[in-house]
């Protein structure tokens, strides 16, 4: 009890730390935007049905698939943004940022012409009605990328109000646009809706890239030295790493399962999983505002054990709540939601809710451990992750086998990361005792 309680202080203290300066209106549009995009994916539920749900629902997969690699590149230039600044290196800055932007627009350029040209064999694969949605958003990548570094410097140089804006206009666009695309083919005879998601989806990505062109910088050099490109490169490898662990986790579940189920059952499945994955964004924030706190406490030399397994309770008690909530109101939460359409999901909610949660449990471990500069975790997150996709690739006769196959997986994974535990302070133990024992 009483380590809960200095959780939550310290989380108090982080809030009031928002409260006081320009974080406020991103801490703010974070959760604004993530609520707004919620939304739309429940109501879109609600108006298209399972079987065109399940074709927007890989749409939306796929964009936040695209957005790891972008956090990741946002991450990026955040840091060495952020590393310049400070120094008033504006040389090194032009250079970083210019280097940075060259390589992301081959890599966005590239990577969109090898989805055009398979276009035709995504359609195939998840049995769309049209190769259409998928030009359209391979078409904003190299879009969405440029504006993910410009949301890295606006991190770095502390211009969190631009940063704000950039979230609120990408979700504000996406939101109109979607919702009178949608509403206009509806109301003709439908068939189109998964094209309107998608141009909504595009729109999104242009205005947010308008609002955040960067200025032309006077630097006309694109290379960096040879020590900081070493650097950035182990820092983008470790950042990708950690970000296709997620990708894989998160979202090839719904990926295939709309390529080995019916159209019907493939949108009751995206329905579940966006109801169980609730957890795992429910206890997102828990991670992030305290793990920095570890960071300062190990450089300070201080104990910070007692936020690990603080925090892993928190995140434990409140997937074990969600747990509860879907086991016994599965029904109710089912037609508040997504309507008596997807009433057949209800029964496995709570299942998958078990999954999401030991998930989420495991993820304390690997963001505890990347604090402090071991990554050893992130592996098990990976392997995880390929493993969650051989599994299910050969697994799924129904529904249910596939949430097992998580359940099972993600049971293993947590187990994995409490010996790695486990074995770290043995080791650091006996380190300490032989230490003793030199100095006697």
């Amino acid at each position: 009890m009483h380590v809960i309680l200095c959780l939550l202080i310290d989380m108090i203290d982080k809030i009031k730390g928002l409260l006081l300066n320009d974080a406020t209106l991103l801490f703010a549009a974070t959760i604004l935007v993530n609520g707004g995009n919620y939304l739309i994916n429940l109501i879109l539920g609600r108006v298209l049905g399972p079987e065109e749900f399940s074709e927007v629902s890989v749409i939306a997969t796929g964009v936040l698939m695209l957005s790891f690699f972008a956090v990741g590149l946002q991450l990026t230039s955040a840091k060495y943004s952020a590393t310049y600044i400070a120094e008033k290196n504006d040389v090194y800055l032009d250079r970083f940022i210019n280097w940075l932007s060259k390589n992301t627009k081959m890599i966005s350029i590239g990577l969109s012409i090898v989805l055009l040209l398979f276009s035709f064999q995504l359609q195939g694969f998840f049995h769309f009605n049209s190769f259409w949605p998928f030009i359209i958003i391979v078409v904003g990548i190299p879009f969405y990328f440029d504006f993910s570094i410009s949301r890295g410097l606006m991190q770095g140089g502390d211009k969190f109000k631009n940063l704000a804006m950039t979230y609120l206009i990408e979700m504000a666009i996406r939101l109109i646009v979607t919702f009178v695309l949608v509403l206009i083919v509806v109301k003709i005879d439908g068939g189109w809706s998964t094209e309107a998601v998608s141009i909504g989806f595009l729109l999104s990505f242009i205005a947010t890239f308008l609002y955040a062109k960067r200025p032309k910088s006077s630097e006309k050099k694109s290379t960096i030295e040879n020590s900081q490109y070493r650097l950035i490169k182990k820092f983008i490898l470790i950042i990708g790493v950690y970000e296709l662990s997620q990708i894989m986790i998160n979202n090839s579940d719904i990926m295939l399962v709309k390529h080995f189920f019916d159209n019907h059952e493939a949108g009751l499945y995206a329905a579940l999983a966006l109801i169980g994955r609730v957890v795992f964004f429910a206890t997102w924030t828990i991670v992030t505002l305290l793990f920095p706190k570890v960071i300062q406490k190990e450089k300070n030399g201080e104990s910070h054990t007692h936020l690990f397994w603080g925090s892993l309770l928190i995140v434990g008690l409140i997937g074990l709540a969600i747990i509860i909530a879907c086991y016994l109101l599965g029904d109710w939460i089912i037609q508040l939601l997504f309507g008596n359409q997807f009433i057949e999901a209800a029964p496995y909610l709570w299942q998958y809710a078990c999954a999401t949660t030991m998930f989420a449990c495991a993820n304390v471990f690997a963001y505890y451990y990347m604090s402090l500069n071991k990554y050893l975790p992130v592996l098990f997150s990976v392997i995880a992750g390929l493993a969650q996709i051989i599994l299910i690739w050969f697994f799924h006769s129904q529904i249910l086998e596939v949430i097992w196959v998580q359940i099972y997986l993600m049971g293993a994974l947590f187990f994995v990361m409490m010996l790695y535990y486990a074995f770290n302070n043995l080791l650091y133990t006996k380190e300490n005792i032989e230490f003793s024992r030199v100095e006697m």
